[in-house]
């Protein structure tokens, strides 16, 4: 009997075993849809950020729409919000564009750059780049 029970347990625990793994394997595969998102007309995959430093973000990004935009503003916010979140590609392409409206192109450039670094290929941050390099050669033009 016991050798009985022991066959029926194992024969209980394999089937667990198959039916766990089949639910693993039905889990979302890739990008969630709360990692994906439209910035700029671009579909985009990030991390979803911490509240705090959404806040922060969503105010710069008031202040650089405003009439008139406010970089030294925006800049403020976009610090804080990076001290909760370095990392997000998206903050430093949004930094680049305060500081080339505040006319700090040397740091604009090192901050979408450090956005490239984090996400090649990152749109945003191709355009800020291509603007400021395009509005340099402009300037040089005669």
């Amino acid at each position: 009997m016991p050798a009985a029970r022991g066959r029926a347990t194992l024969a209980v625990m394999r089937t667990l075993a198959i039916a766990v793994l089949s639910l693993a394997a039905c889990g979302p595969m890739g990008p969630s849809a709360r990692s994906l998102h439209v910035v700029e007309g671009e579909l985009v995959h990030s991390r979803p950020p911490a509240p705090h430093a959404y806040e922060s973000y969503l105010r710069a990004r008031l202040a650089l729409d405003a009439t008139p935009p406010d970089p030294d503003a925006a800049l403020s916010y976009l610090r804080r919000a990076q001290r909760s979140d370095p990392r997000d590609p998206h903050l430093w392409a949004t930094r680049a564009e305060a500081e080339a409206l505040k006319g700090d192109f040397e740091g604009a450039r090192t901050s979408a750059r450090r956005a490239l670094a984090l996400s090649p290929g990152y749109p945003p941050a191709q355009r800020v780049l291509a603007t400021i390099d395009g509005g340099a050669r402009s300037a040089e033009a005669p």
